[in-house]
């Protein structure tokens, strides 16, 4: 993504959040990440309430996935989800595929939503899903003239796979995604974004210092409980702060792009002018 669409996107999701704030929809930030046994905290000098530093010694794949979500009001109740992985890549987005979190949004998640929520995530792969997927350069000819028809649109026999797809990209439609589809349908509105502006991965960090703070000479097989244990210690005034950080995060990106689009303005006239100058001389 180019840096000017990345800028769009920022202003159109810190818009968002601030128009949800005057209309008072309740807002749920969801993601997924995951937890090793051997979590520690190393020693360094800093507040109680400030992340420190976590090692590990554990292997790639001892690890748990957990899925959750909340708000300002705290974890939503009854929506956290905590998983062996069985993966051997170490990596956890191999364990959380579109199966296990579409099961998991649809019997965990918006059960236990308020009605009217406004819920974020990422653009994971397995958030984005697309119902109303176009054929591209790479299908084939066949899926092409298919697509085409489907949508009650002329073409040629004789047509390229070029020319087949120039009227595929002339009516192409937005991406209707299966998560968004399926909260949709209960009520509730998504907006997406990148996770720097996600309260969750904040409360993520929270979440595993306090796992690692108390994984001293335990077994491996607590881990569950103590993140449990975690996750009930996290009340929602831990929420609220990081919540109001994150908002003091969107006022600043806000004012930031602001003032790079003044000055990229401003430059762009002056040199202008500067090429009139030069031109009538």
């Amino acid at each position: 993504m180019k840096r000017h669409d990345l800028i769009a996107w920022r202003r159109k999701y810190i818009d968002t959040m601030r128009q949800n704030r005057v209309e008072g929809r309740p807002l749920v930030f969801l993601d997924e990440t995951y937890i090793q046994a051997s979590y520690a905290v190393k020693k360094c000098w800093q507040k109680d309430d400030e992340d420190g530093v976590l090692t590990t010694s554990d292997p790639p794949g001892t690890r748990w996935i957990i899925v959750n979500a909340g708000g300002e009001m705290g974890f939503i109740s009854n929506a956290q989800l905590i998983f062996q992985s069985q993966s051997k890549s170490g990596d956890y987005h191999d364990d959380m595929n579109r199966t296990n979190f579409m099961k998991w949004l649809s019997k965990k998640l918006i059960c236990n939503l308020l009605p009217n929520s406004l819920v974020v995530m990422d653009n994971a792969p397995y958030h984005t899903v697309q119902v109303n997927k176009t054929p591209s350069m790479s299908s084939s000819k066949l899926q092409m003239q298919k697509w085409i028809t489907n949508k009650e649109l002329f073409y040629l026999p004789t047509m390229l796979k070029a020319e087949l797809y120039q009227i595929i990209k002339e009516h192409k439609e937005a991406p209707i995604y299966e998560a968004d589809q399926l909260l949709i349908s209960h009520g509730h509105k998504v907006v997406r974004y990148h996770c720097d502006l996600n309260v969750i991965e904040f409360m993520w960090s929270l979440l595993k210092r306090r796992v690692a703070s108390n994984n001293v000479g335990q077994e491996a097989g607590n881990i569950v409980k103590l993140t449990e244990e975690a996750f009930l210690s996290i009340a929602p005034q831990d929420w609220q702060k990081r919540c109001e950080h994150v908002k003091h995060l969107e006022d600043k990106f806000y004012e930031r792009d602001g003032c790079m689009d003044n000055i990229t303005d401003k430059f762009i006239i002056e040199l202008g002018n500067d090429s009139s100058t030069d031109s009538d001389t």
